[in-house]
C-alpha cells in the first residue's frame, strides 16, 4: 500500500504489488532510495521512491487492529 502524510491510498493492486516488489529488491540492496527517468503519454518524468520506516505505533488501523 501507498502512504501519503497518514492517509493510506491504494492506487491499483496492481501497482501496490510492483511498488511492494520494488521495496523489496531496494531493501535486499540495503537501499532506500531509488530514482529514475520515465517517459509516459509523451512527457519525461523523475520519479523517485524513497523508503521510510513507520513506527508500528503509527500504523494505519487496518494493520493494527485491537
Amino acid at each position: 500500500m501507498l502512504y501519503v502524510e497518514h492517509t493510506m491510498a491504494s492506487l491499483s493492486p496492481d501497482l501496490d504489488i510492483a511498488l511492494t516488489q520494488l521495496t523489496e529488491r531496494l531493501l535486499t540492496n540495503d537501499q532506500t532510495f531509488a530514482q529514475t527517468y520515465v517517459m509516459a503519454k509523451g512527457q519525461l518524468y523523475r520519479t523517485e521512491l524513497r523508503l521510510c520506516p513507520v513506527p508500528r505505533m503509527s500504523f494505519p488501523p487496518i494493520f493494527n487492529p485491537n
